[in-house]
């Protein structure tokens, strides 16, 4: 909307009751076109000069935001051809069809948002079976063949192979994120919730990126990094969401004709929403708690149906990767398997009235710990992008990280002797690996601990007896874990922080119910396992601080409802100490890819900026019937994804602006780009208003990047006329010039709005207000005082 180059906003249109033809031959002065050019051009130089002292000022401070993201487009362009469509009486048939549809293409995102997640486990497990069981195996039953004393010297043997084998797998997830797809790097869940928020991320939801998203978490887990792969199944279960949705694929250029209604931005971020949700159900055989994720942390908008459809979605991607990998494991049919990650069922479940208040500390401690993780990973994230930018140096990082996680582990395992007698602990495994050089009938509780997958490690701190560690193994296996997860957690390979931040949590929540034991001995029935639980939950809310949805997601992946109240507690007073330190993992994540989402709320102590400051002034609007040539030149010269439509558009004598009429609505990018493609021009006193069928799908942003030289105009199809009112949205929402900026929010989050004009008392358009110009005030609180602080919009 705001200009980014020279554009020509004087106009050589007609008047509405003028003819045509003889509009063709009104010529404006020569006298006056330099005139107004010359207003440009130092309007722009006073512009860029602006720009250029504010970034010189800011730029230490890395406030900023960045011009390259987009907003999404929620409105219905309710134009004159959009109400004659309504009135037709097969229309009746047309909604019952899209809300079929609708209910058809959940089913089919719950179904392949399961399959993805199925694929994602067994190649996993066969990751981890050549691992364990070809590899390692067979180098330590050799090393158990030589004496004691060379046992240490032939284990350097076995941890160079390790090391390797985890190095191949990394390799494979970072030249997958490095140079296939950069966007399927991380979780995912800051990205996807930036694109729920409004906000188009590029490639967000792509097939290339779900491919490199699904195979890269898969080898980054079995490559030993301190990584879970259920974070990213909520991005995979997006992008499936997103492209089932669609009926075609941009990533192989293939259109199956199918689902054509669904291809606007509206009903596509219901789809991912659904799809986020189903994401959450596949990986953690939550449904519940996957609705109330796209709840809490993704969707900005929500209504009763799409409640239920989520719902849906997240049920069958639920029963979907529970069927398959049921018959996977020799279970067929078995349909109460727990999604890709399993706590098992905790047998002891009685907790006391005297607990509570150590179950509140447990919280306390999550928070302080979670928000210690967030500043650390943001001042090392802040790091990777000064100096760890080239494609070898994020490479070599990976590999650094994949080599010091498996010599850590080792290290670990002769460091520490925690060798226990085989049956003191059930879930424990007697394999050679586990026994490592401990005794006949023993088999290293430390080995156990790293030989084997995260949800494994997780299940074994929930449910081994008392005595199954000892302290000093979970003191040096809590940091351990805590900083490697802090190292890994941003490197460019496909990674989660929920399964890393639940193992460390539950390993210091184990070591707080044994430190509980020993200062009451005398009190019967203290477990460490259901304290691991509180830990586990405290941790991984002291990092990303969910509430409502992850108590639902602990309570359906535990089975058992009995630990509600302290897991809600925990998670509270988690939450209520982290936010007094910094703010939530995903959201520090949003703040340094300079998104400009919108919060729930309103920057504080805002009200005295009115629509005048917040608004752009220089705007490139269009009249109601135009020249070819000059919407042709402005399509040329600009990146702008809309345009106000006036009455008309004069000089002004006092400012450098011109003055704009009244305001008659707007018309996006994409749909002049159809009318051009068309030929729908006036010309000899003909009109023309034949369109396909698909105009009215033309608010898809894809068509913003066709090339005007591909549309093959003609000098004389530039000098024709276009008539903008039968195809522009005539009631655009707009604001009058003293309206505060916690309304303007409001609208914006509430609405899901891509622009907002600002008029004066009479209709006349004076500015523009987009979602970045809302977003650059940012709440900031300083010396227990608030604070308003303006951003400046970077275009680097």
């Amino acid at each position: 909307m705001t200009s980014r180059g020279r554009v020509r906003t004087s106009s050589n249109s007609l008047d509405p009751n003028e003819d045509p033809v003889s509009g063709l031959e009104r010529v404006m002065s020569n006298s006056n076109l330099e005139q107004m050019a010359r207003q440009r051009r130092r309007h722009e130089e006073e512009l860029l000069f602006s720009r250029q002292i504010e970034e010189s000022d800011r730029t230490d401070s890395h406030e900023a935001l960045s011009a390259r993201y987009e907003s999404l487009n929620y409105e219905v362009s309710e134009n004159r051809l959009y109400r004659d469509a309504e009135k037709k009486p097969s229309h009746q048939l047309t909604l019952w069809r899209i809300s079929r549809n609708r209910w058809f293409v959940c089913f089919l995102i719950g179904v392949f948002t399961g399959l993805v997640a199925a694929f994602i486990d067994i190649m996993v497990h066969y990751s981890k079976d050549i691992k364990f069981n070809w590899i390692l195996k067979y180098l330590i039953s050799k090393c158990g063949e030589e004496q004691r004393g060379t046992t240490a010297g032939c284990m350097w043997t076995v941890m160079i192979a390790w090391i390797g084998y985890n190095c191949v797998l990394v390799t494979i997830a970072a030249i997958l994120v490095i140079y296939v797809a950069p966007i399927a790097g991380g979780s995912g869940i800051p990205q996807i919730k930036c694109y729920l928020n409004g906000i188009a991320i590029p490639e967000v939801v792509r097939l290339k990126t779900l491919v490199s998203k699904a195979i890269g978490v898969a080898c980054s887990v079995g490559g030993g990094l301190c990584a879970g792969k259920e974070g990213p199944m909520i991005h995979s279960g997006a992008a499936v969401g997103a492209g089932v949705s669609q009926g075609k694929s941009y990533s192989l250029g293939i259109d199956f004709g199918v689902f054509r209604e669904f291809r606007n931005d509206r009903e596509r971020r219901d789809f991912v929403s659904a799809g986020a949700a189903a994401g959450v159900a596949a990986a953690f055989g939550a449904p519940i708690g996957g609705v109330l994720f796209s709840l809490e942390e993704g969707a900005s908008f929500w209504n009763q149906n799409l409640t239920w459809r989520m719902f849906f979605s997240a049920m069958i991607s639920s029963f979907t990767v529970n069927w398959i990998l049921s018959w996977f494991n020799g279970r067929s049919g078995w349909l109460s398997w727990t999604g890709l990650a399993n706590f098992g069922i905790f047998e002891n479940k009685d907790y006391n009235i005297w607990e509570i208040p150590l179950f509140l500390l447990i919280g306390v401690i999550g928070g302080c710990l979670g928000a210690l993780f967030n500043y650390l990973n943001t001042r090392l994230t802040e790091f990777r992008k000064k100096y760890v930018s080239s494609k070898f140096g994020r490479l070599f990082e990976c590999l650094l990280v994949a080599a010091v996680s498996g010599f850590l582990a080792f290290l670990t395992i002769f460091a520490i002797d925690d060798c226990q007698p085989i049956g003191a602990n059930p879930t424990a495994t007697s394999t050679q690996i586990n026994q490592m050089w401990c005794k006949k009938g023993e088999y290293s509780a430390v080995a156990s601990l790293f030989f084997q997958n995260p949800e494994e490690s997780v299940k074994s701190l929930f449910h081994s007896p008392i005595n199954s560690f000892g302290v000093m193994t979970l003191v040096i296996f809590g940091i351990e874990y805590f900083l490697l997860t802090l190292w890994t957690f941003g490197i460019s390979v496909p990674s989660g922080v929920f399964i890393p931040a639940i193992l460390t949590g539950a390993a210091w929540g184990r070591l707080f119910g044994i430190l509980v034991e020993r200062l009451f001995p005398s009190v019967t029935g203290i477990d460490p396992g259901k304290y691991a639980l509180a830990g586990a939950a405290a941790q991984l809310g002291g990092v990303v601080r969910m509430t409502i949805s992850l108590t639902a997601i602990i309570m359906e992946a535990t089975k058992d409802i009995t630990f509600g109240l302290p897991i809600m507690l925990v998670l509270m007073v988690t939450k209520w100490v982290g936010d007094m330190f910094n703010e939530g993992l995903y959201d520090s994540h949003i703040d340094l890819a300079e998104v400009p989402i919108l919060g729930w709320n309103p920057p504080k102590m805002s009200r005295n900026i009115l629509a005048d400051r917040v608004m752009r002034k220089d705007v490139v609007a269009l009249e109601r019937r135009e020249r070819v040539s000059r919407i042709v030149e402005i399509l040329r010269s600009t990146l702008h994804h809309g345009f106000p439509v006036v009455d008309r558009i004069e000089e002004s004598p006092y400012e450098s602006l011109p003055d704009y009429g009244r305001l008659k609505g707007y018309i996006l990018r994409s749909q002049l780009f159809k009318l051009l493609e068309n030929r729908i021009f006036e010309e000899e006193g003909t009109y023309s208003n034949a369109l396909p069928n698909d105009f009215y799908e033309c608010q898809d942003d894809d068509d913003q990047m066709k090339s005007l030289n591909d549309l093959g105009l003609t000098q004389y199809d530039e000098s024709c006329w276009l008539d903008i009112e039968p195809y522009m949205h005539p009631h655009p929402h707009r604001v009058p010039l003293n309206t505060s900026l916690p309304f303007i929010f409001r609208l914006f989050r509430g609405l899901g709005l891509r622009y907002l004009f600002v008029v004066n008392d009479d209709n006349h358009l004076r500015g523009v207000i987009t979602r970045k110009d809302v977003a650059r005030f940012r709440e900031r609180r300083r010396n227990h005082e608030y604070h308003v602080d303006e951003l400046y919009i970077s275009e680097s």
